[in-house]
């Protein structure tokens, strides 16, 4: 695993303004797909109310099969009211401003090592003519706390705080997720325990040729659940619905949260995954954290037995280590990736 070296895009428009766009940046085929809504109104992703899920625990109720909804015929939703309380949620927000916002020769520091995933960089750079996203990033490992590479964490306690509190709500919606499907609560949870937690710190650099480039390539997240956060106020996710891109407009202090590609293979097809890319701004920065859960190391990742008793299996069955494999060696390319999960 790991990526292929390439130069820092926020060094780059340091250097140039901006205004000048490498070739290997360069995306017109992005500028002609379709873009529907300005993400206000009917158009928005279902919002969740995390406290309201929480009160249902032992009943089923409105808020929960509204989930139910949101996880099969969205993929996405922003969830409200969640337990993260607001001060690590603000401490986690500057701690990646002011990292970004380092010189670049100290941010080099951090950068990524041969053949690793982890650090300062880029991920899914796998040949040197292939096209590049609009953006850096900064790669860690969280959870189990085994697996962390404290030299890579430019502020440690705060973000550990981060990690553990929102790994709770992730593990309480798989819980809540596993009722809507009528499995026992801790069918997905208990694969969870040790489960690995990444996080992915992004950022978009402003570009004159904004229309011209992508700051996230499209496709689905490998993981079960994502939580992201957004860290400043210039919005740029966009998802995949009815054939075009339908942009999403965070909700003040909610956590965006999408179905990744695990889940869809775990519940048979029911939960899907859905393509999602990132857009940059002309004229500001744009900065955002993406926290993926995943089972433990040794969960084998497959259709739930408990869910296909009627019914074949639709996905194949892997081990979590030649699951990331796979997916951490290609680029991202649409949902290109289950696709080679299916068995038909």
């Amino acid at each position: 695993m790991g990526s292929l070296p390439v130069p820092s895009v926020q060094a780059l428009v340091e250097a140039t303004g901006g205004d000048d766009v490498p070739p290997r940046y360069l995306r017109p085929d992005a500028a002609e797909e379709a873009v529907t809504g300005d993400g206000d109104g009917e158009a928005q992703i279902p919002i969740i109310d995390h406290r309201r899920l929480l009160l249902e625990l032992d009943h089923g109720g409105e808020e929960s099969a509204r989930l139910h909804r949101a996880c099969q015929d969205w993929g996405f939703f922003q969830l409200v009211n969640h337990s993260v309380p607001d001060d690590v949620v603000e401490s986690m927000k500057v701690n990646i401003q002011q990292f970004f916002q380092l010189p670049a020769e100290t941010k080099k520091r951090f950068a990524q090592e041969r053949g690793q995933l982890e650090g300062y960089g880029q991920l899914f750079v796998v040949s040197e003519d292939q096209k590049l996203d609009w953006a850096d990033m900064l790669f860690l490992y969280a959870q189990p706390p085994e697996r962390r590479k404290t030299k890579f964490w430019p502020d440690q306690p705060a973000t550990f705080r981060y990690s553990g509190a929102v790994k709770d709500v992730s593990d309480s919606l798989l819980a809540t997720m596993a009722k809507n499907l009528g499995l026992k609560r801790e069918t997905i949870a208990d694969k969870c325990i040790r489960g690995m937690q990444s996080f992915r710190m992004n950022y978009y650099p402003p570009c004159a040729q904004a229309e011209r480039v992508v700051g996230l390539s499209p496709h689905s997240d490998a993981n079960l659940l994502t939580l992201v956060l957004q860290v400043n106020h210039v919005q740029g996710l966009q998802i995949k619905r009815n054939g075009s891109w339908l942009p999403v407009k965070p909700v003040p202090g909610a956590f965006i949260v999408n179905i990744g590609d695990m889940l869809e293979v775990f519940t048979n097809g029911r939960y899907r995954s859905i393509e999602h890319r990132a857009v940059v701004d002309p004229k500001e920065e744009r900065l955002s954290v993406a926290a993926f859960h995943f089972p433990d190391m040794d969960a084998m990742i497959g259709p739930l037995k408990e869910l296909t008793a009627q019914e074949d299996d639709a996905y194949k069955t892997l081990d979590l280590e030649s699951f990331m494999k796979i997916f951490f060696a290609t680029k991202l390319e649409g949902k290109s990736f289950l696709d080679r999960m299916k068995l038909n």
